[in-house]
């Protein structure tokens, strides 16, 4: 589903920040410093667009962590770049969690890769959006 422009108003950097996740060895985690409405656009992803070439090598150094598959059948890396969206972990991954996902990824009206919020969340609460079974399929831990 695509959603209309249903934007905060301020740059990603004055209302979300990055710090160690609840998630038990998950690493760094996406929180906000605001109240997030439901439907709001949370955050953009941006990254490299791989060719097919350089995503066979990736995953073979297994480099491929923050790969998103897109629409077009084009992948797109946020590895090696600023983006806090890549930063949202998924409550439902590979271990049981007291925690629920509170966004999800989509697209925008300009089809840009978006995390958007599927309720409410309150400020210095961490964002949670799934990442697909195929995601968890590919990954041994």
């Amino acid at each position: 589903m695509v959603y209309s422009d249903n934007t905060i108003e301020a740059l990603e950097s004055d209302y979300l920040y990055i710090e160690t996740s609840q998630l038990i060895n998950a690493g760094k985690g996406l929180f906000t410093a605001i109240k997030i409405y439901q439907d709001e656009i949370i955050s953009i992803f941006k990254g490299e667009i791989l060719n097919d070439e350089q995503v066979k090598k990736r995953i073979a150094n297994k480099k491929d962590q923050y790969f998103i598959n897109m629409i077009d059948g084009k992948t797109l890396d946020s590895m090696n770049v600023d983006c806090f969206a890549k930063y949202a972990n998924d409550a439902k991954g590979t271990s049981s969690s007291k925690f629920k996902n509170n966004a999800k990824i989509t697209l925008d009206e300009n089809n840009n890769v978006c995390i958007i919020a599927t309720k409410n969340i309150k400020p210095n609460e961490e964002i949670f959006c799934s990442y697909g079974a195929k995601y968890w399929k590919n990954r041994k831990f």
